[in-house]
């Protein structure tokens, strides 16, 4: 295709933002400690066709050009770490910056509060028994340059590390559970009779990682089986843009 020449409206046109959508859905089903993990992306990218210069291209693994990525992975705890790769190719004749940020998750349905959470792509990392781990490999794209833009999950079912996991709004009370509170880097055992005691202590409570396993394996099923949508949702903005 001729380039077209650089007069202000091809200017205006190369400055503007190219969106992609990517909803990231990732559940777990199943009791008795048993959970797996389903993945699924959409993406898709809207290029100006008369701007010649600004073409950027999406790939998934098996080098597949779409503006539609649905991938579906069956995870269990202990189970190999599985990560989807989407490559983005900048074949433009323009410097492109990437960027991505988590724009809303849910969990069981409901809305996870992130109010306040600075870097939300950290805490999912550390929040639960299951590590999410959303990341790139560059942030700018040369000319001819490939950036690639991974999402992991992972379950250790052995793992130790973290040990205890803060109680979140996630988590509602359930008896056969063992509490804990923090103190000066000790975690000690707390009486949680009943709901209310629940409540009054849930902003400080801990639960052990074999509970906090327990809770996300069985509540997921649950969720999972009576309504047939994904326990966890992540969506994500991603924009590639023009460098300034």
């Amino acid at each position: 295709m001729k380039k077209k020449k650089k007069g202000k409206n091809w200017r205006k046109a190369l400055l503007r933002k190219k969106y992609v959508a990517l909803l990231l859905a990732l559940f777990t089903f199943g009791v008795n400690i048993f959970a797996w993990f389903a993945f699924s992306a959409n993406a898709g990218l809207e290029i100006d066709g008369t701007v010649a210069s600004w073409d950027v291209d999406f790939k998934d693994s098996n080098g597949v050009s779409s503006r539609n990525f649905v991938i579906d992975v069956s995870m269990k705890p202990g189970m190999d770490d599985f990560s989807k790769v989407i490559t983005i190719y900048n074949h433009s004749d323009v410097t492109a910056v990437l960027n991505y940020e988590i724009t809303n998750v849910t969990m069981f349905g409901n809305t996870v509060n992130l109010s306040g959470i600075t870097d939300k792509i950290n805490y999912l990392k550390t929040a639960y028994p299951f590590v999410i781990d959303i990341s790139a490999n560059k942030m700018r794209l040369n000319v001819n340059d490939v950036a690639e833009f991974t999402t992991a999950v992972s379950w250790d079912f052995d793992s130790v590390n973290p040990v205890y996991f803060k109680v979140l709004d996630v988590y509602q009370y359930d008896s056969s559970f063992e509490y804990y509170l923090l103190n000066n880097d000790t975690y000690s055992l707390v009486n949680v009779a009943n709901d209310t005691a629940y409540n009054n202590l849930k902003n400080e409570l801990y639960l052990a990682k074999d509970d906090a396993d327990t809770y996300f394996g069985t509540q997921c099923g649950i969720y999972e089986k009576s309504t047939n949508l994904p326990c966890l949702v992540i969506e994500m903005n991603v924009s590639v843009e023009q460098e300034n």
